[in-house]
């Protein structure tokens, strides 16, 4: 058994359900949940992730409790396909 063994790490996203409703379209929710099921990540979708000045202006993500924001969701989108 190696100690330090090379494991692909899972992404954790989690999103404010209050910013999904705001910023996305159904199209927009198919293209992010297509992206999910192509990759090896674990979502939550939580009611609130206390971003509320933020989630009123743009849609976001924490990544591994990291803010990331996009200027609209396919910006953000893009971005976590970097990301991830």
């Amino acid at each position: 058994m190696k100690l330090f063994s090379k494991k692909t790490k899972t992404k954790k996203l989690l999103f404010c359900a209050n910013n999904l409703d705001r910023f996305y379209s159904d199209e927009e929710l198919d293209a992010l949940e297509k992206f999910f099921d192509e990759n090896e990540v674990n979502v939550r979708e939580m009611d609130c992730l206390s971003y509320c000045d933020e989630c009123e202006c743009t849609p976001y993500v924490l990544v591994n409790n990291h803010f990331m924001e996009g200027k609209d969701p396919q910006d953000l989108l893009e971005k976590l396909k970097e990301t991830v």
